[in-house]
């Protein structure tokens, strides 16, 4: 009986490769198909309400949900110009977040540049050229990665002001601009110009009024502190400070090296000048562990120096510089300042055994001395006076501290010898 051959012809095997080439190209050219706009899957799945999202996202610090709102716009529509600048205000902040690499951040940066070059080129209405003109601002102010980022703030909120100007339907929107350039200026530290552009706010009472009050408040207590650093004027918008913050505002802005120095020395009370030990300290000697690479090192083996009770290292010479300074932690600070320089350590008993007036501290807390004491003196702000609240676990804010190391140096003239 004769087998039947089941090899393939050549012929046989030509068909198969025509036929594969075929269908390759079938399923290529149906993946190119596929890879244009998204398909809207609802009445509000629009560019425009994504946006919208986002900047609500961003508005809370959604960062994340933020930008997956604006990429939804833009896998509608690739060139919408308000999804573009909101993806680079997005990527913007994340390049200051911490834990990034300097690659990282970089590269954050660039890809923000770009997608704020091309929304800028693509937005056409003018309400989306607005949009993109005022998130811009925001963009510039968070990078601030070169030194004209101020006057291209300035620049886009003079091109929203002509785009409102040309456009009366837009009206309402007039305060955006203003609003931003205020928290523009607040950042490149020129406090008067940001008071003025809150202030226009306030005056228009349409949009952002809520947000520019409480800036203009905290101008308000800035302007109060009178900071006459620059690192003092960074740190005076800060929400909280680090203990390494405080080290650099007691050296640098305080100087209270220098205000130990003038301290009146008394015999008879055997009292000892820290800066006793400021001098005799060497910068060998190795004060905390965990500040070799920090930037305000120097200000921080001052303070370690100097000797303030709540601002040394502990036994495993642990500093925490980036940990915040809660008001309990400072009250007690400033209580050990004023001790040693007024030299009357009955400060440090004062108000022991006294009823706490504050519903939110125990009398025989740690801090409660030293709370009654600064506050009794107005050096120090409750956190409601009118709930009888002292807030001790509150971190304390830049302008705070500020302030009251202000009040405490007044406190503490009559304390100290005159340089004459």
């Amino acid at each position: 009986m004769t087998k039947l051959c089941m090899c393939p012809t050549p012929s046989g095997l030509l068909r198969s490769a025509v036929w594969m080439t075929i269908l390759g190209f079938t399923v290529l050219l149906i993946g190119c198909s596929q890879s244009g706009p998204r398909k809207a899957s609802g009445k509000l799945d629009t560019p425009g309400h994504h946006v919208l999202r986002g900047m609500d996202a961003v508005e809370k610090g959604r960062w994340n949900a933020a930008l997956r709102e604006f990429e939804l716009a833009l896998e509608l529509n690739a060139e919408h110009g308000p999804a573009l600048a909101g993806k680079a205000l997005v990527q913007a902040q994340q390049s200051n977040e911490d834990g990034r690499t300097s690659e990282k951040q970089a590269e954050l940066k660039e890809q923000a540049r770009d997608n704020l070059e091309a929304a800028l080129s693509a937005a056409e209405s003018p309400r989306d050229r607005l949009a993109v003109q005022v998130t811009a601002i925001r963009v510039e102010t968070t990078l601030k990665d070169n030194e004209e980022w101020l006057e291209e703030s300035q620049n886009h909120a003079a091109l929203a002001a002509e785009i409102l100007e040309d456009h009366r339907d837009l009206q309402a929107l007039r305060s955006e601009p203003l609003f931003f350039l205020g928290i523009a200026y607040r950042e490149s530290l020129e406090f008067n110009p940001a008071a003025n552009q809150f202030r226009r706010v306030l005056d228009l009472n349409l949009t952002r009024v809520r947000e520019a009050d409480k800036a203009l408040e905290q101008l308000h207590r800035v302007t109060r502190a009178r900071p006459g650093t620059r690192h003092g004027r960074t740190v005076a918008l800060a929400q909280q400070i680090t203990r390494a913050d405080l080290a650099a505002l007691l050296i640098e802005e305080f100087q209270l090296a220098d205000l130990y120095a003038r301290g009146v020395k008394s015999d008879a009370s055997g009292y000892t000048s820290p800066t006793k030990n400021f001098a005799a300290g060497t910068k060998e000697e190795i004060l905390a562990s965990d500040i070799a690479n920090h930037p305000l090192k120097a200000d921080i083996e001052d303070v370690l120096q100097l000797g303030v009770r709540g601002l040394e290292a502990n036994p495993q010479k642990l500093f925490f510089p980036n940990r915040p300074v809660t008001r309990a932690e400072y009250a007690l600070m400033l209580e050990d300042i004023l001790i040693k320089v007024m030299q009357d350590q009955a400060l440090a008993t004062q108000f022991i055994g006294e009823k706490s007036p504050w519903s939110d501290v125990r009398a025989d807390a740690y801090y409660y001395n030293a709370a009654r004491t600064l506050t009794s003196r107005n050096i120090l702000s409750v956190r409601n006076r009118i709930r009888g609240e002292f807030g001790p676990e509150d971190a304390i804010s830049g302008a705070d501290a500020l302030l009251s190391l202000r009040m405490l140096k007044d406190e503490l003239k009559g304390y100290v010898r005159t340089n004459g």
